[in-house]
């Protein structure tokens, strides 16, 4: 009977001892609440959502909120960023990139960052953007018979996380169809709102000079976009000429996302001239595609 005493003591360390360590366990599988949430996107495209654990050299412990913990080797990773609040709606995370700042025609004055890079492949050709730091965006604009070519230049300051200006040129020639044709814009565009919900307008000054005849005219847009999921977005765009035969194109659409690093975009126009509108005899689509 002495060993009784002895047997249930032991027992009990036992237990205790146990508990102890299971506690720690299940505290070091949660994340600090000091941390902050991040969305981590790989090479492929893939985003997981969540906090950091641990990190090392090699690869990247991460806590998601779906599928629990997750290893990540770094070489596999394209980017780590911490999500605001605005990134949320609805507790959905809408996501924050570089196609945003483009709509169907025009662009806006949110900023890209410094190496970002995409290619917009239009039914007329193909457009190629490029973030030389936070503030400059240079690009090539053409179509597939490689006329007109047009260089493109962008300024982007932003006064606040939900307004942004950007000033900027557009200067083109026709080149072998028509060597002495030359075109030029400048414009201005005024941004309210981010990545996931914004309305800009624009107003901008071309002139142009085909084979010796001159023209110019003031040019006027506005613009807008609201994601309306993670994957999909409502996107709105205007050209509009204000001089005595006032017309303006208007092109409403949607905007999906694709895995594989870009998003295709469907809308389809009318023009508005008299007192009519019109639809626009071909549909614009265009896909984008990081580069």
């Amino acid at each position: 009977m002495k060993i009784l005493p002895k047997l249930i003591l032991l027992t009990l360390v036992v237990i205790t001892n146990y508990n102890l360590h299971a506690q720690k366990l299940e505290l070091d599988s949660v994340a600090d609440p000091s941390s902050k949430e991040i969305v981590l996107t790989k090479n492929d495209g893939t985003e997981y959502i969540g906090v950091i654990l641990e990190q090392d050299d090699r690869e990247v412990l991460l806590l998601t909120k779906t599928i629990g913990k997750v290893y990540v080797p770094k070489h596999e990773i394209q980017s780590i960023e911490e999500i605001k609040e605005e990134d949320f709606r609805e507790g959905v995370y809408l996501g924050n990139n570089l196609f945003s700042t483009r709509y169907f025609l025009t662009t806006n004055g949110l900023p890209m960052k410094k190496g970002d890079s995409y290619a917009l492949i239009q039914l007329f050709g193909p457009e190629f953007q490029i973030a030389l730091n936070e503030h400059f965006t240079v690009g090539v604009i053409t179509t597939w018979l490689g006329m007109p070519l047009i260089g493109s230049v962008k300024y982007s300051v932003s006064a606040g996380e939900n307004v942004h200006f950007a000033v900027g040129s557009l200067v083109g020639t026709g080149t072998w169809l028509s060597l002495g044709s030359v075109g030029a814009i400048g414009y201005g565009s005024l941004t309210f709102g981010n990545h996931m919900k914004n309305l800009s307008f624009t107003a901008g000054y071309a002139g142009f000079s085909l084979e010796g005849d001159t023209s110019s005219s003031l040019l006027l847009s506005i613009a807008g976009m609201a994601k309306i999921n993670q994957n999909i977005a409502f996107v709105g765009d205007s050209f509009i000429y204000p001089g005595e035969s006032a017309w303006a194109l208007i092109i409403p659409g949607l905007r999906f996302r694709q895995k594989n690093k870009g998003e295709f975009q469907f809308g389809l126009g009318a023009v508005l001239a008299g007192g009519e509108i019109v639809p626009a005899p071909i549909p614009m689509i265009s896909w984008f595609r990081k580069i």
